[in-house]
């Protein structure tokens, strides 16, 4: 049988798909979001200790919920994990990854979770430029927060559930999506404890659109059945959590901690400043600017916007951590109110080779600060990474990896007094130490951090307390302790046995 040959009429011509310029400037947004973290490190203070949780659940193959390494404590006085799937998630990030593999679980997830808001916030007030520029304002008021710790894992489903209720209440998504809002909530509360600004949010939807029902606004009458349904389950589902109905009083517990918002920088209400280069500057002129957009300008912020707009402020005025989230679930409202200020974007699609290749240049920008290849070696502030060590580029000055390795190889049998930004680490690296406090605040009552941080001043009080308190070694910071450094070096009876760079180990010269 004889078959003709196609002709190259017959062909189906291979067609990319087309790129707006608008959708570049979104992709840049992000991949400038993504470079600035490879050329940031990683901060121990709150992110190895979570790991030591992990690798502890997976060893005893259980949630834990016992003190472990501090010995002011019983070994066995009950602590809550909350965020136990947040630390479950970190350590298998490390098991499979090493150090590279944390560093790209925090790339992944602020530039999915803040990308993503942005994108939507691009399609809803049709500005691709003016959402871009959110996001860029938004990245000024959280990168003081964009740390590697189950808050920043927590990310991604709060974002997810920005989307689904912005999209819905706005008329952009069906009902159906609503059903994924109690499986969010769920994974969510087994993550971090900034669930609860996922509940306020879901909450803030409902009265919202409530609101505008009984104003008689026909569509968000239509929407206000479903939306009730999904609240309610999103509430129950806040239950599924190996603590059930007790997560709302430990959570109170934290929100009232005495401890936490008195000696601990991010739970500290922002300051008034005028240096552009603090988030606490930022956070302050989005709050205000927002207010007067959303008063003079000719497009209209939504109830539910507003509620959020109302509730973030609130808590961001409250603590710095909460700035991250104020950030994060404005950038629909902020672009809104920005686009209504720049000049009326191009309808035209320009030329797709110059933006396919344009985009193509971003991705290998992304491929070429992976973290394996340690772009900080290059680009980065040598200062503000870790001194030695295979992970150096990735991890931050203060990681007291040599110190840590040195506590390893020497076990010390009596209590040890550990700086706090050393101690996250160490309880990675060295779980045997036993120590005075760390960064689990909650779990020490008030008269334990009293001793830490008379321990810490390095005056007279301070070698009583040591004495009292039997301890034998201590981690410190010399800079930061440079007191107490120098008195123990001064006092017959201690010993400097281990300094470098970072840290110093001062012994009891008889142990």
């Amino acid at each position: 049988m004889h078959t003709e040959p196609h002709s190259s009429a017959n062909r189906i011509p291979l067609r990319w798909p087309t790129i707006h310029i608008g959708q570049i400037w979104i992709v840049a947004g992000v991949v400038l979001i993504w470079l600035f973290l490879s050329l940031t490190p990683l901060p121990p203070n709150d992110l190895w200790w979570h790991m030591a949780a992990g690798r502890l659940m997976v060893d005893e193959g259980r949630l834990i919920d016992e003190n472990y390494w501090a010995f002011s404590l019983p070994a066995d006085a009950p602590y809550v994990y909350q965020s136990w799937l947040s630390e479950l998630a970190l350590f298998w990030a490390w098991q499979i990854a090493a150090v590279p593999g944390l560093a790209l679980a925090r790339l992944l997830a602020i530039c999915l979770s803040f990308g993503g808001v942005a994108w939507y916030a691009a399609r809803r007030c049709g500005h691709w430029p003016a959402a871009t520029l959110a996001l860029l304002v938004a990245a000024l008021i959280s990168w003081n927060n964009w740390t590697l710790r189950p808050q920043t894992l927590a990310l991604l489903p709060g974002a997810a559930l920005i989307l689904v209720l912005l999209a819905y209440v706005g008329g952009q998504a069906r009902a159906r999506w609503l059903l994924t809002l109690p499986l969010i909530m769920a994974i969510w509360v087994n993550m971090h404890g900034s669930f609860v600004l996922g509940a306020a949010l879901v909450a803030c939807a409902w009265l919202g659109t409530a609101s505008m029902a009984l104003r008689g606004d026909g569509a968000s009458r239509k929407r206000l059945p479903a939306l009730t349904l999904a609240a309610l389950a999103s509430g129950v589902a806040i239950l599924i959590n190996p603590y059930g109905i007790g997560i709302v009083p430990y959570l109170r517990m934290m929100m009232t901690n005495s401890t936490l918002h008195a000696q601990f920088i991010e739970w500290l209400p922002p300051q008034i400043t005028y240096d552009p280069s603090s988030s606490d500057f930022w956070f302050f002129v989005v709050v205000l600017g927002l207010a007067f957009l959303c008063a003079i300008g000719p497009r209209r912020a939504s109830l539910v916007d507003l509620l959020w707009y109302v509730v973030l402020s609130w808590l961001g005025f409250s603590g710095i951590r909460y700035a991250i989230w104020f950030a994060l679930a404005l950038i629909p409202l902020l672009a809104d109110q920005l686009a209504q200020l720049l000049p009326a974007p191009s309808a035209s699609n320009g030329n797709q080779a110059i933006h396919h290749g344009l985009l193509a240049a971003l991705g290998l920008v992304v491929v070429l600060t992976l973290p394996w290849f340690h772009p900080a070696s290059l680009l980065g502030n040598p200062r503000i990474f870790a001194a030695s060590g295979p992970d150096r580029w990735l991890l931050a000055t203060n990681t007291p990896v040599e110190a840590a390795r040195w506590l390893a190889d020497h076990p010390i049998p009596g209590p040890v007094w550990i700086d706090m930004n050393f101690s996250s680490y160490t309880m990675w690296a060295a779980p045997a130490e036993r120590h005075l406090a760390d960064l689990r605040v909650e779990l020490f009552p008030p008269t334990v951090w009293q001793d830490f941080f008379t321990i810490a001043t390095g005056d007279a009080q301070s070698m009583a307390t040591i004495r009292r308190l039997g301890i034998t070694h201590l981690m410190l910071d010399p800079q930061a302790q440079n007191s107490l450094y120098r008195n123990l070096k001064a006092t017959p009876g201690w010993c400097e046995v281990y300094h470098d760079e970072v840290a110093a180990i001062i012994a009891h010269c008889n142990h």
